[in-house]
């Protein structure tokens, strides 16, 4: 199945894209298609559901033919209930932390004294089929953050501080293991058994 990605992200594309051709599927970003980059509409600081919604109907009107998907991911930490989640991406650039290495050790860095790890990742993905149906699915990927170093080395952002329930990173496993315990693949499969 081919679908048509609605970011402007180029490292979420490209790890969507690995995670959806292991499971032998398609991912085209939509300006592959359109040949030019969008500005989407400026997008909640509440609700996961609402932001990839709005980023798949709003593709949806450049390309009515094409099975439009859409992702928005958030970090919760169970230390630190009222930070990240939906402004997860946001927190990030209001403190000046740039880059994938300068997030995963601001994260690392708040855990001292022995707080509690348990976090995860939440990706929610809406789906708009030619016809205008659109689906929902949520993908919950590890449960603790790791002990104060990075672990693994192909995926990238926070999968390397991130264990999952088999205790390693979710970017230390192998690809096949990773289809089963990553956010975004288990979103996506979600939403392929719903349509």
């Amino acid at each position: 199945m081919r679908f048509i990605l609605a970011s402007n992200n180029s490292a979420k594309t490209k790890e969507i894209q690995i995670l959806a051709t292991q499971m032998g599927h398609e991912i085209i970003n939509y300006r592959e298609l359109l040949g030019e980059k969008l500005s989407f509409p400026q997008e909640t600081t509440t609700s996961q559901t609402q932001n990839a919604t709005t980023k798949a109907t709003f593709i949806h009107e450049f390309l009515p033919n094409e099975i439009i998907l859409a992702d928005d991911t958030a970090l919760y930490l169970k230390a630190f209930p009222q930070r990240f989640g939906v402004v997860t991406a946001r927190e990030f650039v209001e403190k000046g932390i740039i880059g994938t290495e300068a997030e995963q050790q601001y994260i690392l860095n708040l855990y001292q004294n022995n707080v509690d790890r348990a976090g995860y990742l939440l990706a929610v993905m809406a789906l708009v089929t030619p016809d205008g149906q659109t689906f929902l699915a949520k993908g919950q990927g590890g449960i603790r953050v790791a002990d104060n170093i990075r672990r693994g080395q192909w995926l990238d952002g926070l999968d390397n501080i991130m264990e999952a329930e088999n205790g390693k990173t979710l970017s230390e496993m192998t690809l096949a293991e990773v289809i089963k315990y990553h956010d975004r693949s288990r979103a996506l499969q979600t939403l392929i058994n719903k349509i």
